[in-house]
């Protein structure tokens, strides 16, 4: 609730932009949006997130800059990704001592043709052009420099963000324990960090799907293969009035993973995007209830053209015995059969 952000009278941003996949953890722009709608005059904000959604991250920096009172914004432990874009919006930037800021270029997942994917990347090239407008606006750096900064994944202590320009102060106070975040997405996360991930046991990115602006997604594991079933004894390996041992029920393994890949690819999320739904099935052991739930925050894939329109789009009309006004004949002259409206309605949907 945009409540529980409000704390002492100030507002904390703990955890992922956007929410976290796995639990209750992180906030919401919207969540943070009505939180602010409560708090009037000068306000603090405390902030210490791994990253997140980059949409949350923008909105909440917007909210903020529109203030018209004084945004003290104190980062605790981790302003990374979406949560440095947080941070611009306050009117004094404070790291505490230990904390860290990081900057880089954005990142998302596309499933689909070559075009679908060029759409994509024309989108990441203009998030990062907005991103880097904003880093722009508060440090006075050039758009070229900061562009030069995301493309490297930049990590900043106190001091070096002061120098830039991305924090007004270097706070004394010791910096808080980093919020807790699979910081082995980053390239060059500080090796403390992706231990920490290690030691929480995060979960790992799907290599193929990249991540949502690095919001955690599932690890990766060769699929489950159905264990061998034992044979029992035979009779005469059996020791004398004893009679041979049933043999262990050693497909339960198999069972429970069969029953977990039909939860997940007969779940009413899965429609719309089968695709997703196939890949975390068969190449994750992600459990069904968090297969659905990152199935439910993925985008639709953009619904099939109807077969039957394809056919009447496509295919001739067809005149069952005798002549018909209209009736759709091919080059030689004869009228086409059916056979040819069906080996054309299978072509068209071959090339979709």
């Amino acid at each position: 609730m945009a409540s529980d952000l409000i704390v002492d009278g100030e507002l904390m941003l703990y955890g992922p932009v956007g929410g976290s996949w796995w639990d209750d953890g992180g906030f919401t722009a919207t969540e943070v949006l009505q939180a602010l709608a409560e708090m009037e005059g000068d306000i603090t904000v405390r902030l210490n997130s791994g990253g997140g959604i980059a949409w949350d991250g923008i909105a909440i920096y917007n909210a903020l800059h529109a203030r018209t009172s004084k945004v003290t914004v104190v980062i605790d432990g981790i302003a990374a990704s979406a949560a440095s874009v947080i941070a611009m919006g306050g009117d004094d930037i404070v790291m505490r001592t230990g904390a860290l800021m990081m900057i880089h270029d954005a990142s998302t997942i596309t499933w689909g043709t070559a075009e679908e994917h060029e759409k994509s990347a024309a989108l990441l090239g203009k998030l990062d052009g907005q991103l880097a407008a904003v880093y722009a606006a508060r440090t006075g750096l050039d758009l070229s420099e900061i562009s030069g900064l995301m493309d490297a994944e930049t990590w900043m202590d106190g001091t070096e963000a002061v120098e830039k320009g991305f924090a007004t102060a270097a706070g004394a106070e010791k910096a808080a324990k980093a919020s807790a975040f699979d910081y082995r997405l980053y390239a060059h996360a500080p090796k403390p960090l992706v231990a920490s991930a290690r030691k929480l046991k995060a979960p790992r990115p799907v290599g193929e799907w990249g991540v949502p602006l690095n919001a955690a997604m599932a690890r990766r594991k060769t699929p489950a293969q159905p264990a061998a079933i034992s044979e029992p004894p035979m009779p005469n390996e059996t020791q004398t009035g004893t009679a041979p041992a049933a043999p262990a029920n050693d497909n339960a393994p198999a069972k429970t993973e069969r029953e977990r890949i039909s939860a997940i690819l007969d779940h009413a999320e899965a429609a719309g995007r089968e695709d997703l739904a196939k890949h975390l099935a068969f190449k994750t052991d992600m459990s069904a209830e968090a297969a659905t739930a990152m199935l439910a925050k993925a985008p639709k894939a953009a619904p099939a053209a109807d077969g039957l329109g394809a056919l009447r789009e496509s295919a001739p009309k067809v005149v069952i015995g005798g002549d018909a006004k209209g009736e759709t004949k091919s080059e030689d002259g004869k009228p086409r059969s059916l056979d040819s409206a069906v080996d054309r309605f299978n072509a068209a949907f071959k090339r979709r």
